[in-house]
């Protein structure tokens, strides 16, 4: 269930949460032609609630979630959680 790579032009990574009880999910936005080894435009992270139905949101619709957190409005220090 782990990821890190490119999906929709966005850096993904996501991976089981150290509490178990969640999986984390991140999404980052780097401008085109930017270098990667500077920080993104902007970076997301929500939690997904690690069940069966998580698990396969995660796994089978990550573009539709990759998508949905891109746009989500997150204010800065909120711990967002997402369940399915």
């Amino acid at each position: 269930m782990e990821i890190d790579k490119w999906i929709l032009g966005y850096k993904i990574r996501s991976f089981p949460w150290v509490d178990k009880k969640n999986i984390y999910f991140n999404v980052q936005y780097y401008a085109p032609g930017q270098s990667i080894s500077k920080p993104p435009v902007w970076d997301k992270t929500v939690y997904i609630t690690n069940n069966v139905a998580g698990q396969n949101m995660v796994e089978q619709y990550t573009d539709s979630l990759v998508e949905y957190v891109s746009r989500m409005k997150i204010p800065k220090d909120a711990k967002v959680i997402i369940t399915a």
